[in-house]
């Protein structure tokens, strides 16, 4: 029987692919989860998978770019979640908190993956990882600053935020990001640490972010507005999105 024309079966083929290279991540998001980064190997992804070792170098040249892989499926994730976020009404201050509440809501109900972010940029990962799964990654990590800058830029134009003399939009949006970045990485192991006993994540967070933009005089000020009420909306509103995490509270 001749063979198929080859635009008959690509689609197939390739959904059928794609579904397989999401259960690996998967399975791999999970070995992590229980056994950290070093757990991770191919040798142990084949052992619990039903697919062979050389199936998964199909999809995955090398542990690195798994590893690469994952974070490509940590920015996906976030952008699905700040797309959602935005589309909350309100003023810039407020549509800038949904983005600082998204991101914290996926590190508590997604750790694993948050994290995965941090460990596929080292400089080995990077080396040992496809270009075209670098440049996916690149782009995706593009599209995450450009909302972040938009948002800033939007706030500048309206009046409700001045930038700071010899400041960048780039500059504050790195700023948040690394705020962002720090407060949610270090605060499950600081719970788990048994450290700042009396800290209630909930409005630890949200201090944070009036405290940041306070400081820029990001219009209204938290003494000028009820952000403890906008938190809660956006919780709401984000609840449908995503699960919640063990042991966070409202």
């Amino acid at each position: 029987m001749p063979a198929k024309p080859a635009s008959e079966v690509t689609p197939k083929r390739l959904l059928a692919k794609q579904q397989r290279e999401q259960e690996l991540l998967t399975l791999a998001q999970q070995i992590l989860q229980q056994d950290g980064f070093a757990g991770l190997t191919m040798d142990r992804l084949t052992a619990l998978s039903s697919v062979s070792k050389g199936t998964i170098y199909n999809h995955f040249c090398s542990k690195e770019d798994l590893f690469t892989a994952l974070s490509v499926d940590s920015l996906q994730r976030q952008l699905q979640l700040f797309a959602r976020a935005l589309q909350i009404p309100g003023h810039s201050r407020e549509q800038v908190l949904a983005l600082h509440l998204a991101y914290h809501q996926f590190s508590m109900t997604e750790p694993t993956l948050f994290l995965c972010l941090l460990t596929a940029n080292t400089p080995g990962v990077i080396e040992k990882s496809s270009p075209a799964r670098l440049a996916l990654r690149r782009q995706l990590e593009l599209q995450l600053v450009a909302i972040c800058q938009h948002l800033m830029s939007q706030a500048i134009a309206d009046g409700s935020l001045q930038l700071p003399p010899q400041q960048s939009v780039d500059a504050l949006a790195f700023v948040q990001w690394a705020q962002a970045f720090g407060s949610n990485a270090l605060l499950k192991p600081t719970q788990q640490l048994g450290l700042f006993t009396q800290l209630e994540p909930q409005s630890t967070m949200l201090l944070g972010i009036n405290l940041l933009l306070d400081g820029l005089n990001w219009k209204p000020l938290s003494t000028e507005w009820d952000y403890q009420t906008s938190w809660q909306r956006v919780m709401a509103f984000l609840a449908a999105e995503l699960p919640a995490a063990d042991g966070q509270t409202n």
